[in-house]
């Protein structure tokens, strides 16, 4: 029966005790005793992070002094206000002394920006298909998306996914310099909606060239 309870949760009260059920987790994978046993998990002592798409979580994450990553690979507007709270709020913690920022980005690397474009657009199908609230599987990349959406639905997803490192090695690099000149995160995480695995391969191959340039290597 504590198992059981401890498994139940009530979604309606998530986003009201959130804090309290990430401090049970870690105190299920601490060395503390606690009424259950998280097996294999207990005792790990595995490092926490917290991942949100609004401000709420920055306050969160400050208040328990655990790294922040925010996802602007679909959820944007908020990530500039919600790293200036993490920052303004952060309290140092047992498992962090400083803030610690990453920042989830669409990234869509090719050979030239013209590939990468024509990449980009099986992620405007996604995008417009959540739009719609529909279930298609992904879609192969298209020459012109001018067909499938209608205007209102272009300004829709396109204001929805600003932030992006879309182009050719040079076009990223250079995107990746304003973006931590403005940021200056210390992590990035690449989502990447592709199509092709081959191609979504070598957009991983010339991202991590890009970030190889950009640290000097």
């Amino acid at each position: 029966m504590l198992t059981a309870g401890a498994i139940r949760r009530n979604n309606h009260d998530g986003v009201y005790t959130f804090g309290s059920e990430v401090e049970e987790i870690r105190q299920y994978l601490s060395d503390e005793p606690t009424k259950v046993t998280a097996y294999p998990g207990s005792g790990t002592n595995i490092p926490l992070y917290i991942l949100g798409s609004s401000t709420d979580s920055a306050h969160l994450a400050a208040r328990l002094g655990l790294p922040y990553a925010f996802a602007a690979h679909f959820a944007p507007g908020q990530m500039d206000e919600a790293f200036k709270i993490y920052e303004r709020e952060f309290e140092p913690s047992d498992q962090l002394d400083a803030p610690y920022r990453i920042a989830c980005l669409n990234v869509i690397c090719a050979d030239t920006d013209e590939a990468a474009k024509y990449l980009s657009t099986t992620m405007s199908q996604f995008v417009l298909n959540v739009v719609r609230g529909g279930r298609n599987k992904l879609q192969p990349p298209v020459d012109d998306m001018s067909g499938l959406w209608s205007p209102q639905e272009k300004q829709i997803v396109e204001s929805r996914f600003p932030v992006a490192l879309m182009g050719s090695e040079d076009t990223v690099l250079e995107k990746l310099r304003l973006f931590q000149n403005q940021y200056g995160v210390d992590e990035i995480m690449a989502v990447s909606y592709i199509y092709d695995t081959d191609a979504q391969k070598r957009s991983y191959d010339i991202f991590e060239a890009v970030v190889r340039k950009y640290n000097g290597e």
